[in-house]
């Protein structure tokens, strides 16, 4: 304990001298005792600190608190929440996802499961598909030439030959194919630019040669066409995520007015029975900022121990209403593995979350139905490999990514890419089931998309913008708490950043 509090304190000292201040040895006692003792300091402008500046310093830190708290209560006392009269009605579909389930060993026979399970599955959609009758592909070689053949394969090469014309080549449990797209086609061109390898695809097309065809068009295991469903109790669903606490640049400040907001601490009627329908959110990963995620992470942060960074997630958690049910999923960042499909964050980090009767920590990716609607909540770590691998999708739209996912029934983007995957004999990243909602995180940037019944929900983060996102250009939406009405399907962003809160229906 002795060596702990030793070497706070010489953080402390340390931090000083790279600030060029000075510091009494009675301040570094005070400060040692103060958990957000780097934002005192980061407050103090003098070069010398002294014990009475920074006891000034604490008092109208506490001081502001106790307000803010007082502020809340005040304003709470006449609301009533709609949500915290009725019964929650949801269910967590753990036969989709792994948490408790993960039996791969990382041998040649896990791998072999994991594809054929993909495969099996994909292609039987495809098989279902009105006018759409394939053939094994060992059996293209008794068509006659130019006869029009539908196939089924799963793609393990692209490129260009040296007639310039787009190739892949599939395969499938009975053999091989080698397709080819006209570089005079535009339009198939187009559709085969956003093929990655082990997509499991449909082809129509002429023979060509025993092994070779020429594609007319392609078809994709995808979601039906459906009227979006609808809950009939008038209750909402929030999406918030990427908090990535114990970062410097976590929005602390910002995340506590979304906290008193969520307790009823509104600036109008409408506002307040918007809030007081609130029955379930969604918490959808990175939800600390971690420790040795990436080289140099160690200085940027202001929580420089793990089990410290779940300690403050556990304090802000436990101030959402416990009337709303949550579901939290890990990320890249959180104390899981960092392979696809991961499983929930244990509880030896969370043990206070885990004894709470509304919170529920499941796998990335994951299912929770909810009011009769299913939700499919996935971080969305191969939303990368897409923006890398396929032109025309922009990290500032997250939501088209996510419609090229469910286009594939499928949330991994192919072996061997950024992404890493973990073989399971059960595929969880499969899109077994059509969602009514699919909710994800990870781009720090907001986007919403209606497709074929389902509505993709992208949240943005608590996080200000990183020193990688600057030499990216990537500009995040920051300090956002997404609510969607489960009757209407509406959509309201309530805004906590930039010195005033707001919403945009």
């Amino acid at each position: 304990m002795e060596t702990q509090v030793d070497e706070k304190k010489k953080k402390i000292v340390d931090f000083c001298n790279d600030k060029h201040q000075f510091i009494d040895k009675k301040s570094v006692d005070l400060l040692e005792k103060e958990e957000n003792w780097e934002e005192i300091l980061n407050e103090i402008k003098d070069q010398m600190i002294s014990a009475e500046k920074v006891k000034s310093m604490i008092a109208n830190r506490e001081s502001k608190l106790s307000n803010v708290k007082r502020e809340t209560i005040v304003k709470k006392s006449g609301f009533k929440a709609i949500a915290k009269e009725v019964d929650p009605d949801f269910r967590i579909m753990t036969e989709y996802e792994v948490t408790g389930q993960s039996k791969s060993e990382g041998k040649v026979k896990d791998f072999l499961n994991y594809f054929s399970d993909k495969y099996a599955f994909l292609s039987g959609l495809l098989k279902k598909r009105v006018g759409f009758n394939p053939k094994p592909l060992n059996k293209l070689k008794t068509a006659a030439k130019y006869e029009e053949v539908d196939l089924i394969g799963m793609v393990v090469r692209k490129w260009v030959s040296k007639k310039e014309n787009l190739t892949i080549e599939i395969d499938s449990p009975e053999g091989r194919c080698i397709a080819i797209v006209s570089k005079d086609d535009a339009e198939i061109n187009r559709e085969a630019g956003k093929i990655l390898i082990d997509d499991v695809i449909g082809i129509k097309g002429k023979k060509f040669a025993d092994e070779v065809v020429i594609v007319q068009g392609f078809l994709w295991p995808d979601l039906m066409q459906r009227t979006p469903k609808t809950a009939e109790r008038d209750l909402s669903v929030m999406l918030i995520s990427d908090m990535h606490i114990g970062s410097k640049l976590f929005m602390e400040k910002e995340f506590n007015k979304f906290l008193s907001w969520i307790n009823g601490n509104a600036n109008t009627e409408k506002e307040l029975e918007r809030i007081g329908k609130i029955k379930y959110l969604v918490v959808a990963g990175d939800n600390v900022d971690g420790v040795g995620v990436y080289p140099s992470q160690f200085d940027e942060l202001a929580i420089k121990d793990i089990y410290g960074q779940y300690n403050k997630f556990t304090e802000l958690i436990r101030q959402i209403p416990e009337h709303i049910e949550i579901f939290i999923c890990p990320g890249q960042h959180d104390a899981v593995r960092r392979a696809d499909p991961q499983p929930a964050i244990p509880r030896e980090y969370v043990k206070e979350l885990y004894d709470s009767k509304n919170v529920h920590f499941v796998g990335s990716p994951s299912w929770v139905e909810m009011e009769g609607l299913k939700a499919m909540i996935y971080h969305g770590a191969s939303h990368h490999d897409m923006y890398s691998a396929m032109s025309g999708l922009d990290a500032k739209k997250p939501e088209m990514a996510m419609i090229e996912l469910l286009r594939r029934r499928d949330l991994s983007t192919g072996f061997g890419q950024i992404q890493p995957y973990v073989p399971e004999k059960f595929d969880y990243m499969l899109i077994r089931e059509e969602p009514d909602f699919y909710f994800a995180g990870d781009m720090h940037h907001k986007g919403y998309a209606q497709y074929r019944g389902c509505l993709n929900v992208n949240a943005g983060c608590w996080q200000l913008r990183t020193d990688y996102q600057v030499k990216e250009g990537h500009v995040p939406t920051p300090g956002i708490a997404i609510d969607i009405n489960l009757k209407t399907r509406k959509i309201t962003e309530n805004n906590f950043y930039g010195g005033e809160d707001g919403n945009i229906s």
